[in-house]
């Protein structure tokens, strides 16, 4: 009876793990768990308490099933405490993500008004630049003359293009008189190219000091449609960038959207333009190469239908127009098959070539065809 009385006054011996909880609890990784997973640290605490309980009571083996749950518990609130200040960084660094976007695209915004007042200003440039008279020119001899009568044909076939391209843009009655300017000119141009250097000679300062006129009354008045369309379309706010303005005319994603599809685009002042080349088989036909690089460019301009389209025809020899007349009725039928209905066609003859005809592949780099892109905006 002593014995089973003593064995019953001894104290029920304190599980480790509780010792190791009072340890835990008071680590760093606690104490940052009760800030950031409250309920986590509340949860091991209360495993704690209750592992007092039981050994207390005298169930030592609850009391080590309980602190070994308690210690779990407090390892589970440092993750979630991990977990927490991990997604506050994320949070805080998407945020700052969002905000470095949007600056970005207040700059781009920016950049391109800039860009359009440059233009804008480059074009009021050249307008004044061709309002100012010409020199005087003196006496020159038959090859100087020639000369001159080839500039202001290349002179001319600029203008009339520009011209062509602001009635497109809606500028008929504006151009209706330098075009007519621009047909009498040409006429007298021809008539000295036929073989009337006598005549010719003495014209052709004056036909260069017209040409340059007309050119610059064509820039002037394409100049001024799209002024005009800037200012009734205004940059607008796009929601896919946090509020950065899309330009009213997205010339410089028309040119990007070419020139990721591989066909080299250019700009100048009609707009974005491309060179085509050996779109025709010897028969006259078109070649399925052509038909799919046409088509391609058609599902362009049909994707910006605020971009008209200009065809013109560029060759090597006077005796090439009649084919490539045929060459442009025929591309014309097909813009017209794919749906395109804001398109016109020019032969623009042997007037403005790439190469002087003397050098090698002078022909084939001359005889060209350009679809244009005409800009409706600055």
């Amino acid at each position: 009876m002593l014995v089973i009385c003593c064995a019953a006054c001894t104290p029920t011996p304190r599980p480790a793990s509780l010792d190791k909880v009072a340890e835990v609890r008071t680590s760093p990784a606690t104490r940052e768990a009760e800030a950031w997973a409250p309920q986590a640290h509340a949860h091991a605490l209360e495993l704690e308490r209750r592992s007092q309980q039981a050994l207390a009571a005298g169930d030592a083996a609850g009391a080590a099933l309980l602190a070994d749950g308690a210690l779990a518990a407090h390892e589970h609130a440092w993750v979630l405490a991990r977990l927490a200040r991990a997604e506050r960084r994320r949070l805080s660094a998407e945020a700052e993500l969002t905000e470095q976007q949007r600056a970005l695209a207040e700059l781009q915004a920016q950049e391109q008004r800039l860009s359009a007042e440059a233009a804008d200003l480059e074009l009021r440039a050249r307008v004044l630049k061709n309002a100012l008279p010409l020199a005087a020119h003196d006496t020159a001899g038959p090859e100087r003359s020639e000369a001159r009568r080839k500039a202001a044909a290349a002179l001319s076939t600029q203008g009339r293009l520009l011209c062509v391209a602001a009635r497109l843009l809606g500028e008929a009655d504006a151009v209706k008189e330098p075009l007519a300017r621009l047909d009498e000119l040409d006429r007298e141009l021809d008539s000295a190219a036929a073989g009337a250097r006598g005549a010719g000679a003495g014209k052709a300062p004056k036909a260069l000091e017209t040409a340059t006129e007309l050119r610059g009354q064509c820039l002037r008045v394409i100049s001024e449609a799209r002024r005009r369309h800037s200012r009734s379309n205004p940059p607008r706010p796009d929601a896919a960038t946090a509020g950065a303005l899309l330009p009213a005319v997205p010339a410089d994603q028309v040119l990007a959207e070419l020139s990721a599809a591989g066909q080299s685009p250019a700009r100048d002042e009609r707009g974005v333009s491309v060179v085509l080349r050996d779109l025709f088989a010897a028969n006259g036909s078109l070649t399925e190469a052509g038909r799919t690089q046409l088509q391609q460019l058609g599902a362009t301009a049909k994707a910006h239908p605020e971009f008209p389209l200009l065809l013109v025809g560029h060759t090597a020899s006077p005796d090439a127009q009649p084919a490539m007349d045929r060459q442009l009725a025929s591309l014309g039928s097909e813009l017209a098959s794919l749906g395109l209905e804001r398109f016109s066609t020019h032969d623009a003859g042997p007037r403005q070539p790439l190469l002087p005809p003397q050098l090698p592949r002078a022909r084939e780099r001359n005889q060209r065809i350009e679809l244009v892109f005409v800009a409706p905006g600055l």
